[in-house]
């Protein structure tokens, strides 16, 4: 990751990162900031709405610090796997974790199937609307004349599409789930994977509950889309960015978050911010703004994931305690008469 940033640094010019960084617009990156709280209050409203698919009863207060926290988690961890331990930050409202499960790995299949949706828009447009010459100055073309920027657009969307299967599989397939509980049970994985047989049971009935809320899931999917359509749009501005149509940030914004998700280092970082300079120097943005952006569309995430910090101290203490959150203290009982 070191070496990463070290040479977008040096790509980009740590002077002309000051320069873009001295024409912020205040007024628009607190709209961005805003799109970006929305985004966590839909994501909110989708986690119970799933959840109460399986009967599962929730707090939307404590399920919002649950969603930051898993974010947070997210955001420091390669691939942002982080964001499976939502359900750990879900135990203080008794949520059992196989239900927590299904319905967060439910729904990030949707999710990968957006961004496949959206990657393979935001390639047509760009080979529609960005000039073959300034593809060949911006990206080599390979020894088979393929050009290599359609060749990591490709890896990308191949990588969501791979990953939405394998989700979508596990999740929603009984026959891969059965597969996979078979394995488990294997002679030499037993000892290790005791624990986990009875929670395979109870996670193939979670998994069907998922299903019923998959119109649910998509519709607030694609509403969570279109305000991170609009927070990109706000950090342009912000950035006096006034050249790309509002359209273009609709699409390309699931493409390069994609490469979030390369797991090679802490939820790719460096690797997304290259890609954003890369495809905003495709429609003509100098390499200083769209470093800026690249920066901000990160720093941006993380500062208020932050408000997740006291859930994930609180979720922590209770797994290191040994009393359960369901447990009470009862009164002694009454001395006789």
């Amino acid at each position: 990751m070191v070496v990463i940033f070290a040479a977008l640094l040096w790509y980009v010019g740590i002077g002309s990162l000051y320069e873009a960084l001295l024409t912020i617009k205040v007024e628009y990156l607190a709209l961005a900031f805003l799109m970006y709280f929305g985004i966590n209050l839909l994501f909110t409203v989708r986690l119970r709405r799933v959840l109460s698919k399986d009967g599962v009863k929730t707090s939307f207060g404590k399920t919002l610090l649950a969603q930051y926290a898993g974010m947070l988690t997210s955001d420091v961890t390669p691939g942002r796997s982080g964001y499976i331990l939502t359900p750990v930050y879900l135990r203080d409202q008794n949520v059992p974790a196989s239900k927590a499960l299904s319905s967060i790995l439910g729904i990030q299949t949707i999710e990968f199937l957006a961004k496949v949706i959206g990657g393979v828009g935001a390639v047509i447009y760009l080979v529609t609307v960005v000039p073959t010459a300034t593809w060949n100055r911006l990206f080599p073309q390979t020894f088979a004349g393929i050009n290599l920027g359609l060749i990591i657009a490709g890896l990308g969307i191949a990588l969501m599409l791979t990953g939405a299967i394998i989700l979508a599989l596990f999740t929603w397939s009984k026959r891969a789930i059965s597969v996979f509980d078979r394995i488990a049970k294997s002679r030499f994985l037993k000892r290790f994977t005791g624990g986990l047989i009875g929670k395979l049971e109870e996670y193939k009935e979670s998994s069907h509950s998922t299903r019923k809320a998959i119109p649910e899931i998509s519709i607030l999917t694609f509403a969570c889309w279109i305000l991170k359509g609009f927070e990109w749009y706000f950090l342009g501005l912000a950035l006096g960015i006034t050249s790309i149509p509002l359209l273009a940030y609709f699409l390309i914004h699931p493409l390069v978050t994609a490469l979030a998700f390369v797991p090679i280092t802490p939820a790719g970082a460096g690797v997304q911010e290259f890609g954003i300079i890369g495809v905003l120097g495709l429609l003509g943005i100098a390499t200083g703004p769209a470093g800026v952006f690249a920066l901000l569309a990160r720093g941006l995430l993380i500062f208020e994931d932050l408000i997740g910090i006291p859930q994930i101290v609180k979720s922590t203490s209770l797994i290191f305690t040994r009393k359960k959150p369901t447990d009470t203290i009862l009164p002694p009982p009454a001395p006789p008469l």
